[in-house]
């Protein structure tokens, strides 16, 4: 397929940061792919400045979903003119994204995602049983994109954090979670034993987390006072940075944990009964994934080890 440097591509994507940040590596994939062409993305305002920061968009449209999905549709359509598109890619995949459809020209754009009628249909039955990672280069390969670029990252540390513990070792705790899925929380007392255990070998601990966890955060601090508390005062560059000093991070699972991932960095992440890591988890061989099954001092054991382990081979190396 012959492409001109004024056709228009786009790309759909909404979500946690989590579910955001592991469909980058699908985006710079259709970037690179679409390299001549105009490169759009539709998603919502959280994640405008991280689509900027990578300089893959030659436009970002935001909208604010609504409850009715024609009213998205009434937005996008005073946002943008659909029949300038030839791609259509849909990394959100839902039944709303899905409807957007119905904005476009078959004759014109050809979409890849679960529209049964369109080109570049994904329509694996088992898509949804599959990592995200996986499912997206399953979905673009079935676009004849079949190189797929695991995303660097390498932007996302632009911004520095000073701080007074970088002489030591320190270890992060994402201790917090989505406000709306708190069955996906460990118990607090996990992060405090682990976080005593580490301050008696001289390691530091650093909580942190978003205006949701404020209090959360607060409550861990009273209760084991060396921990070092930057609740609120980091934004996710920095977070990113930091994490790249550390020995290592360890949270659970919510999208920081996947934003930290990518400092490749030792990483434990703690998983519920109430999510699936074999769907969402962060990749690499440096992820540890734990799964909590109410005995908070196995948890604690399992993790000090994974810790200890890293520290050992920091100091052989």
């Amino acid at each position: 397929m012959k492409i001109l440097s004024n056709q228009k591509v786009l790309i759909i994507k909404f979500g946690g940061l989590g579910d955001f940040i592991l469909s980058l590596s699908a985006m710079y994939s259709i970037k690179v792919f679409h390299k001549k062409s105009k490169l759009v993305l539709i998603t919502e305002i959280g994640y405008k400045d991280i689509a900027k920061r990578s300089n893959w968009f030659d436009e970002i449209i935001v909208i604010k979903r609504s409850t009715f999905y024609f009213l998205d549709k009434i937005k996008i359509k005073k946002k943008l003119n659909t029949k300038e598109f030839i791609n259509v890619y849909d990394l959100q995949t839902s039944k709303r994204s899905t409807s957007y459809s119905n904005l476009f020209d078959k004759k014109i754009t050809k979409w890849s995602g679960i529209v049964h009628d369109s080109d570049y249909c994904h329509f694996n039955p088992k898509r949804d049983l599959m990592h995200t990672i996986d499912r997206q280069k399953e979905q673009l390969k079935m676009a004849n994109i079949k190189n797929f670029f695991l995303f660097d990252g390498k932007w996302i540390f632009d911004d520095k954090f000073k701080h007074n513990f970088k002489k030591k070792s320190f270890v992060i705790f994402v201790v917090g979670g989505s406000a709306r899925r708190k069955n996906k929380r460990i118990p607090d007392e996990v992060f405090i034993k682990i976080a005593k255990k580490l301050s008696k070998l001289n390691i530091d601990s650093v909580i942190i987390g978003g205006s949701d966890e404020l209090e959360l955060c607060k409550e861990i601090k009273k209760k084991h006072p060396k921990i070092i508390n930057l609740c609120g005062k980091l934004n996710i560059y920095k977070l990113a940075s930091l994490s790249r000093d550390s020995l290592c991070i360890v949270g659970n699972d919510t999208g920081p944990m996947h934003l930290c991932a990518l400092a490749k960095q030792k990483l434990v992440v703690f998983f519920t009964k109430f999510s699936d890591p074999k769907l969402c988890a962060p990749l690499g061989s440096h992820v540890s994934v734990l799964n909590y099954n109410n005995k908070c001092s196995e948890l604690v054991k399992k993790t000090l080890s994974i810790i200890l382990e890293k520290k050992n081979n920091y100091f052989l190396n």
